[in-house]
């Protein structure tokens, strides 16, 4: 039969997991791949959260708070789509933002213990290349959490993020602590309405410090395969690295226009060992 499903198990950086030969995905396609099975199911091992958006009320919901400008006319809401799709506008007034993050701060680096995130997000710019947006794990999410003017994530915070300046059709990764920030500048290109998968995996390689691994892919493009890029790697200390929250915002950075920029978000999801 053309479609049975026939799973395998296989090995993946000493990690034992499956896959399926039919349903995928291929070895080395999705980062879940490399999180070993007691860090996402045994809670006495790791933790591991995920939302995956089949329903959102941004003004009454114990996990996430909205921090925006406020004056949009957008409506917020999950998308009748396969898998649960979330939109969230931010007002057209230049500058103005809107973030969706966790309410409380639960997210920390440890000693020795491995982290990884992921979500799938699409942009559908309103005025050429004039949206922002920003993806990851920060500390203190809030106003210009994306600078004004295309400047990027703040000069100083703790944090793993993936963003999109104005002005700009390209992809940035950093990791942050405090001033000290490791970037990887216009990693790959953006191209209005596609699907991304953006990630990174926190490994560590001291007690006190991380190789923080991008992880990416543009699901549209059809000659795209995911990459765990370990050329391209920020570095973190952990010592002074705070608490952080997942989150997600968009941010308008065009003038004269009454267009409200939104991102869209299939799921995010953070995995850690305790």
């Amino acid at each position: 039969m053309a479609n049975e499903l026939q799973t395998r198990g296989y090995w993946k950086w000493n990690n034992f997991r499956h896959r399926d030969e039919h349903a995928g995905p291929a070895e080395g396609y999705s980062l879940m791949q490399y999180v070993p099975y007691s860090v996402q199911f045994d809670p006495s091992v790791g933790f591991y959260f995920i939302d995956d958006f089949y329903v959102f009320d941004a003004t009454n919901n114990p996990h996430w708070s909205v921090t925006e400008d406020a004056g949009k006319s957008g409506s917020d809401a999950v998308q009748d789509s396969g898998g649960g799709w979330y939109r969230h506008y931010a007002d057209s007034d230049d500058n103005d933002e809107s973030y969706v993050h966790l309410t409380n701060e639960v997210i920390k680096l440890q000693a020795n213990k491995h982290l990884w995130f992921e979500a799938r997000v699409k942009l559908t710019e309103g005025n050429t290349d004039a949206a922002n947006f920003i993806v990851g794990l920060s500390e203190n999410v809030g106003a210009d959490h994306l600078q004004d003017d295309g400047a990027g994530p703040p000069a100083s915070y703790d944090g793993i993020v993936w963003w999109k300046p104005d002005g700009t059709m390209s992809l940035s990764f950093e990791a942050s602590l405090a001033a000290a920030q490791s970037t990887q500048s216009a990693l790959l290109t953006h191209v209005s309405g596609h699907i991304y998968r953006l990630g990174a995996w926190a490994f560590p390689t001291s007690a006190t410090t991380f190789n923080v691994y991008p992880w990416y892919v543009d699901e549209s493009a059809s000659s795209s395969v995911p990459v765990l890029d370990t050329t391209n790697v920020s570095t973190l200390t952990l010592t002074g690295h705070g608490e952080m929250e997942a989150f997600f915002g968009v941010k308008d950075g065009a003038t004269a226009t009454t267009t409200e920029e939104y991102i869209e978000i299939d799921y995010i999801w953070v995995a850690q060992q305790r």
